[in-house]
């Protein structure tokens, strides 16, 4: 006599044979996810879109606080973790760690760069355009203007009076501050590259100063782009040796010129 299967028996002998081969994919997953292939071999880092040497500091800096080891399998690192640790920094304003299999991992950092020098009871310190306290900074570094101005020094009496506790990363409050740098902000390139100072003062008129020593007034906060573009087109136009008192552009339109009296005018 012939016994024939089941329906019941068959379903449950094909549901074994299933849950065999998902075990057993599950298996080969596991064995290859953990083989060296996923090990990290390799670590790329980019600062403002910038390649770094691996054996600079600072990208050996950003390397320990990721967390990511050369070895560790690509998959266990925790990248949002690395994420936070680097955006710490006062210097970083975004970061974002990504993988790219099989094995390398890259750390892509946006970096703020400073803008101006702000004098404190202490020194002097790197503000960003954002006036973020960036680190401690150097007047040699005449790159960078100087902000200065009585304005500067009533609108912050309470901050000056406690730089000891300032710490990168806080950002410094006050009109004068803000006004200094729009002006950074808003003038041509070609005369922000040739500032030394900007003052400011309590009723948060502009005066200017370029790398050679000349005066640039340039009134209230409006139309900076416009005044700083006719003060570059006057310094151009005044012949070599007359020596310039200052540049009075309160309106642009009718820019006065002031020489030494030496040089007559």
């Amino acid at each position: 006599m012939v016994r024939v299967r089941g329906l019941s028996d068959s379903k449950k002998h094909n549901f074994l044979q299933a849950v065999f081969f998902i075990l057993l994919a599950c298996l080969a997953m596991y064995v290859f996810l953990q083989s060296p292939v996923f090990e990290v071999h390799e670590i790329k880092i980019f600062v403002n879109n910038d390649q770094l040497n691996l054996q600079q500091v600072s990208a050996q800096s950003y390397i320990a606080l990721s967390g990511v080891i050369l070895g560790n399998n690509i998959f266990k690192l925790n990248l949002n973790s690395g994420e936070e640790e680097i955006s710490l920094l006062p210097m970083v304003k975004e970061v974002k760690i990504t993988r790219r299999f099989p094995a390398t991992v890259i750390i892509a950092v946006v970096e703020r760069k400073p803008v101006a020098l702000l004098p404190t009871n202490k020194g002097f310190i790197e503000l960003d355009k954002e006036g973020i306290y960036l680190r401690k900074g150097q007047f040699s570094e005449i790159y960078l203007p100087v902000i200065t101005g009585s304005g500067i020094l009533e609108d912050n009496k309470k901050i000056n009076s406690s730089f000891l506790d300032l710490q990168p990363g806080q950002k410094m409050s006050g009109k004068s501050i803000t006004v200094a740098l729009q002006v950074i902000d808003e003038l041509p390139p070609a005369l922000l590259n040739n500032l030394s100072e900007i003052h400011i003062d309590v009723q948060n008129r502009i005066t200017i100063y370029t790398i050679d020593g000349i005066q640039g007034r340039f009134g209230l906060p409006e139309e900076l782009y416009q005044k700083g573009d006719i003060f570059l087109q006057v310094l151009q136009q005044v012949h070599h040796g007359q020596e310039i008192k200052y540049i009075d552009i309160n309106s642009f339109k009718a820019p006065v010129v002031k020489y030494m009296e030496t040089s007559g005018q």
